[in-house]
This record gives structure tokens, C-alpha cells and sequence, in this order.
């Protein structure tokens, strides 16, 4: 039976209302400098559910990210364990503790390695417990780690060797993704000024130069011609976010 996804937080009705109105208020700016909110800018709120659909998109993606870098600590927590020369099983018991400690009592993370303890508790194997957390995170370096200790817990390999080789290579993927993140942080702050700049321009004229706009609204030609601008920076938006999803994957 396919193990439930985890809750990634308590508050996610709030964050999807959130990602509603910002879809919302999105849209709404778009049809005002752009259909002077008339009759036909009524279109422009069907975007409204794609808007909430990338933002919980990105979301997630953090939160993958935010499991990921947890989850290696974790691992050097059970490492410290073995170290200790406590067993696999007492190991991750104690891991969870000291998650408990570093990121709080109600953190994923914590949660998650308390949810194994408890499995365990209740005389589920390990390398289960290990999996079903795997399957729920939808974290591929987990799944991975969970594959291989699987392997090892079945076969009585060395377990504190790979939890130990695992850190060390979950380390080096994390430290370089931080570099990646460096570099793409500058850049899309960048492509975030530039896709505001039609705005600002919009906005500008509407303020100061309201008479230079009225051509634009509540004729066939100016709507036309606003919903081509519009399509255009829709389709530019979204060639720089795949150019720049290509470069950070390179």
C-alpha cells in the first residue's frame, strides 16, 4: 500500500488562500493596466489557477529542498549514534531527539524521524519505516539512501559505512546546490525587475499621462493590440524562467 505524503505543514489551507489572492491581486493589476478593467479583462482571472499552480509548485520544491539538507542531518546524527556504538534501530531514535533539538519538536524533519521511531515501536523493520519516509519526502536522495540501506539491513553489510558515505555525499551535493542557488539568486532577481518593468511603465503612464493611454482602452484596436503585448510578455516570461531553470540544471 503507497505510504501517505506528509503534511508539509499545518497551515496549508492559509498558504493556499495565500497563493489565491496573490493570484488574485495578480490579475487584478493585469486587467486594470492592461483592459482598464473592462468587460473583457474578465478573461484575465482564468490565469488565476495557473498562478496558484506555480506558486505551490515553487513551494514544494523548497520544501524538498529544506527535507533534503534536514535529512543529512539527521544522517550525521545517526552516525554519531553508531559511533557511540548504539544499533541502527536506537540510532535514529536518538537522531530524532537532536532533530527535535536543532530544528523544533514540529518541524517535518522531526516529525518524520519520530514517525519511523514509532513504526519501529511497534515492531515494523527499520529499512520499512526508512522507506515509507522515503516514499511520502519524494525526495530523490532519499529514495536512494533508502534503496541501498534496504539492501545492506537484508544482507548485513556495513551500515555505519554507508550512513557515513552518505553524509559525506549528501554534503558535497548540498554544498554545490548552495552554490548553484548563489548564482541563480542573483539572476533571477534580476529577471524579476525586468518582467516588472512593463508594469511600471503601464503604471506610469496611467498616473501621469493619463490622456497618452485612452486610445489603449474600450476600442477593438487598443484591446487587440494590449492583449498581443500581453500574450508576448506571458511568452517571454516564461522563455527566461526555462532558460534559467536549463542553466541552474547544467
Amino acid at each position: 500500500m503507497k505510504a501517505d505524503r506528509p503534511v508539509k505543514t499545518g497551515r496549508s489551507g492559509y498558504r493556499y488562500f495565500k497563493y489565491c489572492l496573490t493570484g488574485i491581486l495578480i490579475c487584478f493589476i493585469t486587467a486594470f493596466l492592461f483592459y482598464d478593467l473592462s468587460v473583457v479583462s474578465v478573461a484575465v482571472f482564468a490565469a488565476v489557477p495557473f498562478i496558484v499552480r506555480t506558486l505551490k509548485k515553487k513551494n514544494e520544491e523548497k520544501e524538498r529542498w529544506d527535507l533534503n539538507v534536514a535529512f543529512a542531518d539527521g544522517l550525521k546524527f545517526m552516525k554519531n549514534g553508531l559511533a557511540a556504538g548504539y544499533s541502527v534501530e536506537k540510532s535514529l531514535g536518538s537522531a530524532a531527539e537532536e532533530l527535535g533539538k536543532l530544528y523544533g519538536s514540529n518541524a517535518l524533519i522531526t516529525r518524520e524521524f519520530r514517525k519511523m521511531r514509532s513504526r519501529m515501536h511497534m515492531g515494523i523493520p527499520v529499512e520499512e519505516a526508512v522507506a515509507e519516509f522515503a516514499e511520502r519526502s519524494d525526495v530523490e536522495d532519499i529514495k536512494e539512501f533508502s534503496e541501498v540501506f534496504a539492501v545492506l539491513k537484508r544482507t548485513g553489510g556495513n551500515l555505519s559505512g554507508v550512513i557515513k558515505q552518505s553524509v559525506t555525499n549528501l554534503q558535497e551535493k548540498i554544498d554545490l546546490r548552495r552554490d548553484i542557488n548563489i548564482f541563480a539568486a542573483e539572476k533571477q532577481g534580476e529577471f524579476r525587475i525586468m518582467c516588472l518593468i512593463p508594469y511600471g511603465i503601464l503604471a506610469y503612464l496611467r498616473l501621469f499621462s493619463p490622456s497618452l493611454c485612452e486610445p489603449l482602452y474600450h476600442n477593438t484596436v487598443g484591446v487587440l493590440f494590449m492583449t498581443g503585448a500581453l500574450v508576448a510578455y506571458v511568452f517571454c516570461i516564461r522563455l527566461g524562467n526555462r532558460i534559467l531553470s536549463d542553466r541552474m540544471k547544467e
